[in-house]
């Protein structure tokens, strides 16, 4: 059974230094997962010093069992929007000199009073560290655009910027906001002009128009009450026309594993590098003091209690989830990164099983590391 399921990979499992009969525990709890119906379908791909060591899905599309899953299914990423495409814009735009992190936002709202964000800079709100609260629903009274966004700079913070972390979707919708006003292009066509389309991620976007079948479903959204594909799940992102900085993006695992890629070890042909190696260190190096909390530019890092990569990653890891169902780890230490994707959202239970389930694939995953 074992050699079976590992016999078209075997090669890269060994480059890989991986131990089959280890990591197909990951693969039995993924299963497991579907068969308790956490969620209709899953992909988990696992890549170690440069070679594929495990691409697995299970499941389908959504529970009417519209679609087979596998790894170029498109996924609604949640917070993954956050790191992905959000903060890297923001470090590209860096990289280009048109801005510093310690800039306060309201340089780039001349036309708002904002004094109550006056201390606020960009690394504040990559960080989490603005004092912005972590959510707030600003779409459930049909607002508009414009009045969620009116909303949004009105919101008073809770606490002295650079003094306190909280996670705060808050925060990377403003930056989603001020990017436009920085840039002069919004977030998604920015994201893929530079960041997608460059590193050859030709199915990841907002607002999907690809056929439906090939997306995964999400549902029980409280507002439209019915099951969405290709829609945002994120109730602000959907107010603000599916395009934010917290959330609205949709890719796939193989596309992200080339996401992974550049930031693990920015293999690219010549002239197609999208990430300096200082935008790259920044994304994976600790950026706030320790009593703090564990947080990059864009990612979570030891000692972030929000950390989703198990019990057995390095200090140096990075993750970030997304709330319908999704994943990354990126570990340095150990040249590897693990995706998970499923739409777990398409079922009412209670998250902590699945979360659970999730830190038991990323022990084994890691677990089977062999040197």
């Amino acid at each position: 059974m074992v050699n079976q399921m590992f016999q078209s990979i075997e090669l890269d499992l060994a480059r890989a230094r991986m131990d089959p009969g280890r990591i197909v525990r990951a693969i039995q709890i993924l299963d497991k997962g579907f068969e308790d119906k956490l969620y209709p379908g899953g992909v988990l791909w696992v890549e170690r010093k440069g070679a594929t060591a495990l691409v697995h899905s299970v499941g389908y599309t959504d529970f009417e069992y519209t679609m087979p899953t596998d790894e170029n299914t498109l996924y609604d990423l949640a917070s993954l929007t956050k790191p992905v495409a959000t903060a890297s814009s923001i470090l590209l735009a860096c990289q280009d000199g048109l801005v510093h992190l310690d800039q306060p936002v309201a340089d780039f709202l001349p036309e708002r009073s904002v004094p109550h964000l006056g201390d606020v800079t960009l690394r504040h709100l990559l960080t989490h560290t603005s004092g912005l609260p972590p959510w707030k629903d600003m779409y459930s009274k049909g607002q508009t655009r414009e009045q969620l966004i009116d909303e949004l700079f009105s919101t008073k913070i809770r606490y002295k910027p650079g003094t306190h972390y909280a996670y705060s979707c808050l925060g990377y919708i403003m930056l989603s906001v001020i990017f436009e006003a920085i840039t002069g292009e919004p977030l998604d066509t920015f994201a893929r002009n530079r960041i997608f389309d460059p590193l050859g991620m030709f199915h990841t976007t907002f607002n999907p128009d690809s056929p439906a079948v090939f997306i995964a479903a999400t549902d029980h959204c409280p507002m439209r009450r019915r099951k969405l594909v290709g829609e945002v799940h994120d109730g602000n992102a959907y107010a603000l026309g599916g395009v934010s900085g917290n959330a609205g993006l949709f890719s796939t695992a193989s596309d992200l594993a080339k996401f992974c890629r550049a930031l693990l070890s920015g293999r690219f042909r010549p002239g197609r590098r999208v990430f300096s190696p200082a935008v790259v260190s920044l994304m994976l190096t600790p950026a706030i003091p320790e009593e703090l909390g564990g947080q990059t530019i864009g990612w979570f890092t030891y000692p972030n209690e929000m950390m989703c990569a198990g019990d057995l990653a390095s200090r140096r890891a990075v993750s970030h989830s997304g709330f319908t169902g999704t994943a990354i780890v990126i570990d340095p230490e150990y040249e590897l990164f693990i995706i998970l994707l499923t739409n777990r959202v398409c079922q009412e239970k209670e998250k902590t099983e699945f979360y659970n389930l999730r830190r038991r694939i990323f022990n084994a995953v890691i677990g089977s590391i062999v040197w």
